[in-house]
């Protein structure tokens, strides 16, 4: 039997060789196409989340209600709402605010940063309380227009009560008993997250129901984009069309 000769194995070889380059030639631009895709969203990630952390910007312009709750009074009593900061006016009659980040008096925080210091992750409740002269901490929060309210030794229904802030990230659509966050410490380094959020700065025992703010509703008049975020029907409104016709129907009279 004859037998190959070397040259032929060599073609052979040579096209063996030759398909499996091609191959590896084929699959290396599908393999970089697969990390520049995988790299565009993994980039486009992470600049939604610096997007997000990064505001509000010093081009946004956010409302958010707010309220003090008192769940006592100086004897023990129940408490209430207590009375909107007033704050400090300079010589042209506008609030004391050196970052952006201020009340009209109205009930509602004004989150506009004039600076990089109030913008961003900046953007706290220390700079409001700052702007309002009110201090707050774990015993009692201070302002001119109540003056103390001490979480020291203080009790509300048998219970004991602590200083707290609630947040609903909509107040628009907020209930009362679902509250998004409760934060017992650190307060001022809450952050504003988005237009139309409501805070309750309440002293109340722990997890306890406390009232929404009453300028929630004054929100869509001063940002009204809030709009979209109210609920919608969802679809055509549907109705049956397998009428029986033995029921009874409403006979129109006709004039005269």
């Amino acid at each position: 039997m004859a037998r190959p000769s070397s040259s032929r194995k060599v073609a052979r070889a040579a096209s063996v060789g030759g398909d499996s380059t091609q191959r590896r030639w084929v699959g290396f631009p599908l393999v970089v196409a697969l990390i520049i895709i995988a790299g565009t969203g993994v980039v486009a990630y992470a600049w939604q989340q610096r997007e997000a952390e990064s505001r509000p910007s010093l081009s946004d312009h956010w409302h958010s209600a707010y309220t003090v709750w008192d769940c006592t009074d100086a004897d023990g009593e129940e408490g209430g709402h207590q009375p909107i900061f007033e704050g400090r006016r300079n010589s042209q009659g506008y609030p004391y605010d050196p970052d952006g980040i201020h009340s009209h008096s109205d009930g509602i925080i004004h989150i506009h940063p004039f600076t990089a210091n109030a913008a961003g992750e900046d953007a706290t409740m220390s700079k409001f309380f700052e702007s309002m002269f009110v201090t707050m901490d774990q015993n009692g929060i201070t302002a001119s227009e109540f003056g103390v309210i001490s979480a020291v030794g203080a009790e509300c229904d048998g219970e004991p009560a602590v200083m707290q802030i609630v947040r609903w990230s909509n107040a628009i659509t907020a209930v009362a008993s679902e509250p998004d966050e409760r934060i017992y410490e650190d307060f001022g380094d809450v952050h504003f997250q988005k237009d139309g959020e409501a805070f309750t700065i309440a002293l109340a025992p722990r997890d306890a129901e406390v009232p929404l703010p009453l300028t929630v509703g004054d929100l869509l008049a001063v940002s009204p984009a809030l709009v979209e975020d109210l609920s919608q029907p969802e679809g055509p409104v549907e109705f049956d069309t397998d009428l029986d016709p033995e029921a009874p129907a409403v006979r129109l009279e006709e004039d005269g």
